[in-house]
Formats: structure tokens, sequence, C-alpha cells
């Protein structure tokens, strides 16, 4: 989908870029930028002068770097502290800061946090050591060499990066983004980094496209996606600008506006019998701007189940050219179709269809079926019906009668109930006409509708 490249660091602070970046061999140039920035968050611990008196830490404010931060601690008042920055290779001390620069930032004077009022202003960037003075109420005093660094060094940042547009259909997968590559200098100064490199990265892996600033810092570029995507602007370490950090935009999410489909499944039958099957035909489509068109060459499955509970797989499909597919399938109980569609095409949208429902009757048997004449005004007739499978709660049989076996007319219904040999009725019917007689069972949606043999009766 992307050109692939390396993986950019995926750095939240300063130390955690220091150590990334390292790892990816990125800054052997920068190693005592590196050294300073790894102290940002744990600092070194300092020996102590006296069981009372301690520089915890000395180290850049996270987000500030230009600002110098020492814990100290006393069983009485800090009164004194000075800091001297060092400069690297040459030992030269650059800056000296009293305790009138600093502030209390975090705790007490006796266990606090001390910033420094306002950056600290030098000359050049880079890594600097930072030695430590300090007194307490109690005139105990500590000098500490080497107590901790400060890593003035500038951050890189991308106020502005934006999309013309925040997703891709099927038909433009193409994109522009621009944005605007700035650094922040340890004395808060804001500066434009112009002809430097920023790569557009899609979902923290894959360089999707790269470009360079122009004077102004400003930055376009065109990237192709295939997928929907998490868009970042990236600079990284370069070594012909030591001490300017890797940097990252926020992240932009790229969406994707599927093309709508519809699906249709019908079944062959609404009502067959146990042991029958049916014939499932399909037909999958996507909408275009000429209207809708088949969904060619796309597999999904069918699935089967009573009252929409699809617990039974159907099996696969594959659509023709024409968007259309057909099978067959034995339904063991009354239920629905399902038919989904995955796509593995993220410009598709995925969907379903559900088929009408399908009846599928019970077998019902009669055991036996008499009819004969008590008097020359009734006829009595009686049997026994069965169920194979399944037993509904309520059995109604009609008796019927037919002059001549091609239309038959109810005379009256017979309750069947359990007898021990079966499911008997019987039943008594004023009749003195003679013809045929039968036992009639309307099944309804559940059972299969059947008659019994018919029986003649004279007069």
């Amino acid at each position: 989908m992307f050109a692939t490249s390396r993986a950019p660091p995926r750095a939240t602070t300063i130390t955690q870029f220091i150590l990334e970046v390292d790892h990816l061999a990125r800054i052997r140039a920068a190693l005592t930028i590196a050294a300073a920035a790894a102290l940002l968050c744990v600092g070194i611990p300092a020996a102590h002068a006296s069981d009372q008196l301690a520089i915890t830490y000395v180290t850049s404010v996270n987000d500030d770097l230009g600002t110098l931060s020492v814990r100290a601690q006393s069983g009485s008042d800090i009164t004194a502290l000075t800091a001297h920055i060092i400069a690297p290779g040459t030992d030269e001390e650059v800056a000296t800061l009293n305790f009138d620069d600093f502030t209390l930032n975090d705790g007490t004077a006796r266990d606090g946090i001390w910033f420094t009022k306002q950056p600290v202003q030098l000359a050049e960037l880079g890594s600097y050591r930072v030695d430590v003075d300090a007194t307490d109420a109690d005139g105990d005093h500590i000098s500490q060499a080497n107590a901790g660094s400060l890593a003035y060094v500038a951050v890189p940042q991308f106020p502005e990066f934006t999309a013309d547009r925040t997703s891709i259909d099927n038909e433009h997968r193409d994109l522009t983004v621009s944005g605007l590559l700035k650094a922040k200098l340890p004395n808060r100064d804001l500066v434009v980094m112009p002809n430097r490199t920023v790569d557009i990265i899609a979902d923290y892996f894959d360089i999707a496209a790269s470009v360079s600033t122009d004077d102004q810092g400003r930055f376009t570029a065109h990237v192709h996606l295939d997928n929907a995507a998490m868009l970042q602007a990236t600079y990284y370490y370069d070594n012909s600008l030591p001490n300017y950090i890797f940097a990252q935009s926020q992240e932009m999410k790229i969406g994707i506006d599927q093309v709508p489909t519809r699906y249709i499944l019908q079944a062959s039958t609404q009502r067959i019998n146990l042991g029958e099957s049916v014939t499932l035909t399909g037909r999958l489509e996507q909408q275009t701007a000429e209207g809708w068109k088949p969904l060619a060459g796309v597999s999904g499955g069918i699935l089967f189940g009573p009252n929409h509970s699809f617990n039974s797989y159907v099996g696969g499909f594959t659509t023709a050219a024409d968007g259309t597919f057909s099978t067959v399938y034995t339904p063991s109980q009354t239920g629905v179709f399902q038919l989904a569609h995955h796509s593995e095409d993220p410009f598709i949208s995925d969907g379903s269809a559900d088929s009408s429902l399908v009846h599928v009757l019970q077998p019902v048997t009669y055991l036996d079926f008499t009819a004969s004449r008590t008097d020359p005004r009734t006829v009595h007739a009686d049997g026994h019906v069965d169920f194979a499978n399944v037993t509904p709660a309520v059995i109604n049989v009609a008796i019927q009668y037919s002059p001549d076996g091609t239309s038959w007319t109810t005379l009256t219904p017979a309750r069947a109930e359990w007898d021990g040999m079966g499911y008997g009725f019987s039943a008594d019917v004023a009749m003195k006409r003679p013809g045929l007689f039968r036992a009639f069972y309307d099944g309804g949606n559940d059972f299969q509708s059947i008659g019994s043999d018919s029986v003649h009766v004279g007069r």
C-alpha cells in the first residue's frame, strides 16, 4: 500500500526520543545531546555533604528545556542555591545562576523543586554540565560537581498540519497534506525551519510521502492511500543540524467513504415438507455514478435458523459476473436464510440480506381410519393420527364427506387425544346419503395437511 521505510520513534518525552533515536543509530553525531536529554526525567542523585542537605537531581524542565530544575532536600530551609553551567569539552563556566534566579515551583523550602524564573540564556545550543552549591538554615553546605545537566536543545514542532479532506473513496484515493515546521529554542523563541525534510508517515510506520520545507518552513505533500490511515508529519534528527531533535505532528485520521451496497436473497418456495429442498438465489450490487451495478467475484456465506437465530451454516457462495449466485439446501425446521458478505475491499461496505420465512412442514400420518353406519341417519367415524417428530399441543381432526371423492365437505371436528395406541379421535355425524368419508388434518404452517384413506359407507 505504501512505500515501506524505517519505523519512526513513538517518543512522547525528550528522554524517550533520545533513547529511541539512539537505538536507530540516527544521532551518532549528537551523543552529547542524548546524554543530556536522558536526564530530563530521571536526574542524577548527588552525594550527600551531610546527613541532611542533598541535591537530588538537576535537569531541564521537560517541556521547557531552557528552564533549569533543581531538587534540594534538607532538615532545614534551603537558604542559598547556585548553579554553574559548564560548557561541554572546555569545562568553561558560561553562566552562573544565583538563588535570586530561582523560584520554588513545588514542595517546600526543606524539600522542594526549584525552577529558574526565566530560561537560561546561552550563546550556543548543546548539552551543558551543571555543578550546584547549596546552603541550608543550619549552615550546612554542599558543593556538588556534575550534579546534572541542561539540555539546551531546540524542539521542532508542527503548529500546522492539515489535509484537503479527511476521507477517501474508491475513485479518489489521493489527497494533499500541508503544514508548517518550526522549532522552539530553549529561550522559548519560535523559529521556522527552512529546507528540511518532512516525512508523512501512515499508521506509524510507512512513509507515504517525503517533502522539503520552503523558506518559510511550509510544506505540501501528495499522498496516495489504499486504506484508512493515521497520518503524521515527522521530522527526523539530521546530523547536519545538531541539537535539533526528533518531532511529530498531531495524528490526523483519514477515513474511507465506502461504496453503498445492497443484497437480495430469495427462496424458491415458502412451504416445503420435511426432507425437501429449497433453492436459494441471491444478487449483490454496488452503487455507482451510473446506478446499481453487479458485485462480481465476491464471496460470502449463508446461514439458516429459526426466528432469525442463525445457528446453522448453509455454505459459501461466490457471485458470477452478473452479481448472482444460487445454491440448494434442505432445512430441518422452519426458519429464515441470511446471506452475509464481509468485503475484503475496504472501499466496499459489508452487508447482509434475509430471505422470507420458509415453513418446513413436519410429517403427519394416519395409523387407521374407519367409518360405518349406525342407523339410517348416522355414520360413526374413528381413527388414529401420528406425528413423527413433534406433536402439536391441540390436535383437531375434521371428518369430511364426498359423494364421489372429487370435492370434500367438513361435517364435524373431532379432537384427537392420546389413548395408548396413538392420538385417537371419533365422531358421530348425521348423514343418510351414501358416499365417501375421511379424516383430514390441517397442519397450518407447522405440519403437513393430510387426509386419511377414504371409506365408502352405503345407506
